[in-house]
């Protein structure tokens, strides 16, 4: 709940919105979902759509281009686990 706090607060100051103001209605408007023009393996993973800039330094660092980069880089939950049971293997039995 507290992590929940932090995060709502700092999309409000990115966004300039009230702190009286719902986040959720502001996220959506900035972050939009991936949605390829053919099938494609990756095409059950979520993904959000990264939007072009024409200035490439604060483009490249505003939220609405920051954000999605960054949930895109994420893991999926199975590579995730595999990742993680490799990484707690070698963590226990390293000498």
């Amino acid at each position: 709940h507290r992590l929940q706090i932090i995060q709502n607060s700092a999309a409000r100051i990115i966004a300039c919105t009230k702190s009286s103001d719902h986040i959720t209605p502001t996220l959506i408007q900035l972050l939009h979902p991936y949605t390829p023009s053919h099938s494609l393996p990756s095409s059950s993973a979520v993904l959000l759509s990264i939007p072009t800039f024409r200035l490439s330094i604060m483009g490249a660092v505003a939220f609405s281009c920051s954000a999605p980069r960054l949930w895109n880089s994420l893991p999926d939950l199975s590579s995730f686990k595999s990742q993680i049971k490799t990484y707690l293997f070698k963590l226990a039995y390293t000498i």
